[in-house]
């Protein structure tokens, strides 16, 4: 039995600036308390307190941003399994940072909610949180899991009536 499955990002998700700027489209809700808190220190002058009120709201919704950017750094490329191997190459920014190609055995892919996130684990230790930002939103995550544990277990399947013949 041929087992394959494959993921790959498209070029326009690769940029990372892109892939920023898509993540302040989609989610321009999250950025409305930052443009009131703008207009209103862009307004006729205030007190001192006032407007160092306005300043830290900034940098604490600033921090928001950081979070985002922080957990968008690293980003997962490609996941491939063919005949039993498993590779995937994960992006820093725009570049490629890491490359690994293992047997499926050895490759576990686990779910976490809060906030939602698929782990990628080779031999028990974790190599890459893909977290549910840009392209790979929740509904791609769950796919990616799914159909990576349905196709781990018909591997396994495989391997156990093999042995018995």
């Amino acid at each position: 039995m041929e087992a394959t499955l494959y993921y790959e990002l498209n070029t326009e998700n690769r940029d990372f600036a892109k892939r920023m700027l898509r993540f302040l489209r989609n989610n321009f809700w999250l950025y409305i308390p930052d443009l009131i808190l703008l207009v209103l220190l862009v307004l006729p002058p205030y007190q001192m307190e006032k407007t160092l009120m306005i300043i830290s709201g900034l940098v604490v919704l600033g921090f928001r941003d950081l979070v985002v950017i922080r957990r968008s750094t690293y980003y997962l490329s490609q996941f491939k399994v063919e005949e039993q191997m498993v590779s995937f190459s994960i992006l820093r920014y725009n570049q490629p940072y890491l490359t690994r190609k293992n047997h499926i055995s050895n490759v576990e892919l686990v779910r976490e909610y809060r906030p939602y996130r698929l782990l990628i684990k080779e031999n028990n230790a974790v190599i890459h949180q893909q977290y549910a930002l840009g392209y790979w939103n929740k509904a791609k995550l769950e796919e990616l899991y799914r159909k990576f544990n349905d196709l781990k277990q018909d591997v396994s399947m495989e391997s156990m009536f093999k042995r018995s013949l």
